[in-house]
């Protein structure tokens, strides 16, 4: 997951950072022109928020049968102690 942070962060940085540092403050003023930036934004800001919610979805998917069937059950209401 920390690998992926930082996979994320240099994307980032080279979407943006370096664009910014060539250009100025003009990149931020075309930004509302340039398509391209704007769906790269949205596809980093969507992979931030899948990062973010890994964790709570993770457990599900990497658990044995059983732990997925008691997951499963939880979220149903119908455990039995």
């Amino acid at each position: 997951m920390t690998l992926a942070a930082l996979l994320i962060a240099f994307s980032a940085f080279c979407t943006f950072g370096v664009s910014y540092m060539l250009a100025g403050p003009r990149m931020l003023e075309d930004f509302a022109d340039n398509r391209e930036q704007q769906m790269m934004a949205g596809l980093l800001g969507t992979a931030i928020i899948a990062l973010f919610l890994l964790p709570f979805v993770s457990p599900a998917l990497i658990s044995s049968p059983t732990g997925g069937q008691v997951l499963a059950d939880l979220y149903m209401g119908q455990i039995q102690a």
